[in-house]
């Protein structure tokens, strides 16, 4: 070490505890409070031991020792402040090979060829104004920085807590669009595939209503990638094969709707045309079952009676055959209240107001703006929970960004 750097190390040592150099002691050392401990603080004592001749210290409190450059290290950081020019280098400069090295046992001789080392070392005193840091102070500067810890903990913990709620929202909106991209891609399967009358094409055009509806609903996702990123020429392309695809499963999902409307009336107009067929079938039909005995007894009755007298060997005789005649009156019977019931089905069911009142409240929501509702939640409900999720997996400071 230099006699250059070994005074700097000195003098900013004593700038840092506040040591008047003019105050002379001992020979070669100098005692003060040590205040790089709490425990040494408190006690009061000159635990803190500086050897000038040897650039050491130690700490007579904790039995720390080190050089005076390791202490101005330590007292630089509990102070915040930087260190001289001459000490920030990192490796000091190898001193020449004819130098004297200065230790404790260094000759008169070298003692005589160092001019600032003439003197005999003089004992450093705190200054008035530059005063230690009292205990108090100490914990009140601890409790400062625990509250900031805290705080910074808090705020950790705020983060995750938003995290999971957005994460768990994306996840109810990526679900929800994916089941309204479901239904806008079966109607269009439905819808286009209808188009055509060879079943062949007919399944090739419906897989493209369902290719126009996953483009629907991916392609805002790409729009905002793009934009995110500032390549505008590449979502402006996005956004308008969004809209192609967003276009094309509206109108599939309208066309869907549109004819189920249509074959629900048409279906309408067919029970209320058929309305008096059915009307007339079942008065004949009534006029039939009036005509049989209603002393008939039963199919299955007379079977089991038959298959008796069968057993028995007596078909010769007349019961037998009446039994026979009357069997086929109750099967008649049979047949006609069952085609005078599924008739009744059939008024009740079609011929009445219930398809028309059903008809109407399916005509109250026009079929494109439930078409594009759909596409609307499709496409958008999935963008905003895909998005969501981009951000989230990046981080916290692309979701600030």
């Amino acid at each position: 070490m230099t006699d250059e750097r070994r005074l700097q190390e000195i003098q900013r040592t004593s700038e840092l505890l506040g040591l008047d150099g003019d105050v002379s002691q001992d020979s070669a050392e100098a005692r003060l409070p040590c205040p790089l401990h709490e425990e040494c603080v408190a006690s009061g004592d000159n635990n803190l031991v500086l050897n000038w001749q040897r650039s050491s210290y130690a700490c007579i409190g904790t039995g720390e020792r080190g050089t005076l450059r390791d202490l101005v290290r330590q007292l630089e950081s509990q102070r915040g402040g930087a260190l001289v020019p001459a000490l920030r280098e990192a490796d000091p400069e190898p001193p020449p090979l004819n130098a004297v090295p200065i230790d404790a046992e260094f000759s008169e001789v070298s003692r005589a060829t160092n001019p600032v080392l003439r003197t005999e070392p003089k004992v450093l005193q705190l200054k008035p104004e530059q005063r230690l840091p009292t205990p108090e102070e100490i914990q009140a500067d601890r409790e400062e920085r625990l509250a900031a810890l805290r705080a910074e903990k808090a705020e950790k913990s705020k983060g995750r807590n938003e995290r999971l709620i957005i994460g768990v929202l994306a996840l109810v909106f990526l679900i929800a669009g994916l089941a309204a991209a479901g239904l806008s891609a079966f109607a269009n399967y439905q819808a286009f595939s209808s188009t055509v009358s060879d079943p062949v094409q007919g399944r090739i055009w419906g897989w493209a209503g369902v290719i126009a509806a996953v483009i629907s609903f991916g392609g805002f996702t790409f729009v905002y990638w793009h934009a995110a990123n500032r390549r505008m020429k590449e979502a402006l392309r996005a956004l308008v094969f969004a809209f192609v695809g967003a276009g094309a499963s509206i109108l599939g999902t309208e066309i869907y709707i549109r004819s189920n409307a249509e074959a629900s009336i048409a279906a309408v107009e067919t029970a209320s045309s058929n309305r008096s067929v059915l009307e007339s079938q079942i008065a004949d039909w009534r006029r039939q079952l009036e005509g049989i005995p209603p002393e008939t007894r039963s199919v299955e009755g007379l079977e089991a009676y038959i298959a008796e007298v069968e057993r028995v060997g007596r078909t010769e005789q007349k019961p037998y055959r009446d039994a026979q005649n009357e069997l086929g009156l109750a099967r008649r019977r049979d047949e006609l209240t069952a085609r005078i019931e599924a008739a009744n089905a059939e008024l009740l069911g079609q011929g009445t107001g219930n398809i028309l009142l059903q008809a109407d409240k399916r005509a109250s929501l026009p079929s494109w703006l439930f078409a594009a509702l759909l596409e609307l939640f499709s496409s958008q409900a999935t963008s905003i929970g895909l998005v969501a999720l981009l951000l989230l997996s990046s981080g916290p400071r692309r979701m600030e960004a």
